[in-house]
């Protein structure tokens, strides 16, 4: 099987590509970004990187056919300047890569909140793309073989960024006294560690492959909780 990942250098994709490699169920991995990501395997020959901007997503010609893709974008208002570079990023991009790749499963980070009616700008185009994503996918299923696609919708994350994010950086200081309090109802609140993320994104997927699995429904919310419980 080949998998195709884009975020590759974001602390959820540092993360899951490690482990895409590890797993050996991938004969080919395509990484897709504007630099080339880091990864400790150093003789990773079934890596192949495609180096290019955002806006050119949508016309890629891929090297090979994709089983399992993988988006794992994401930034910040702050950071991308912008409300519109924001959704060129956030939301734009994603849809474009996953149209692109065409695969059977599908495995997409948003947010938890993402809502398309949200009055929080976040949220709210957050929930856009995971409704285009799911337009995408029923355009082009396959009665024999429908595509799935996976939402996974983390709070506030935990890990350790090369860049400041400050509400991030917050979270990260006050999570070993503030992360006990969040129990009952706000349990699906609670600050999750970009580890866990990746390890639910790459234990979907191991699944995924299972010659016995069988695919209840197109589009899969995997929450927070789920996450932090797994």
């Amino acid at each position: 099987m080949n998998a195709a990942l884009i975020g590759a250098t974001g602390l959820i994709g540092q993360l899951l590509l490690q482990k895409l490699i590890d797993t050996g169920c991938y004969e080919n991995i395509l990484l897709i970004g504007r630099k080339q990501p880091l990864y400790q395997e150093a003789d990773a020959t079934q890596i192949t990187f495609i180096q290019c901007q955002l806006n050119e997503f949508s016309a890629l010609e891929l090297p090979f056919n994709i089983d399992h893709a993988f988006c794992c974008l994401g930034t910040t208002i702050k950071q991308a300047g912008s409300q519109q570079a924001f959704i060129a990023v956030d939301k734009t991009a994603c849809i474009d890569f996953i149209g692109a790749c065409q695969a059977q499963a599908n495995f997409v980070v948003t947010a938890l909140g993402a809502n398309s009616q949200s009055r929080s700008f976040y949220n709210r185009v957050k929930g856009e793309t995971q409704e285009e994503l799911s337009k995408v996918l029923a355009q082009s299923q396959q009665a024999s073989c429908p595509k799935r696609l996976w939402l996974f919708q983390p709070s506030l994350l935990l890990g350790h960024r090369n860049e400041s994010r400050t509400l991030e950086d917050l979270g990260q200081k006050l999570s070993g006294v503030m992360s006990p309090l969040f129990v009952g109802r706000l349990f699906q609140y609670r600050p999750i560690a970009a580890e866990q993320v990746a390890a639910a994104m790459m234990a979907y997927a191991i699944s995924a492959q299972d010659p016995e699995f069988s695919a209840t429904q197109r589009v899969t919310l995997v929450s927070n909780a789920e996450m932090l419980s797994a």
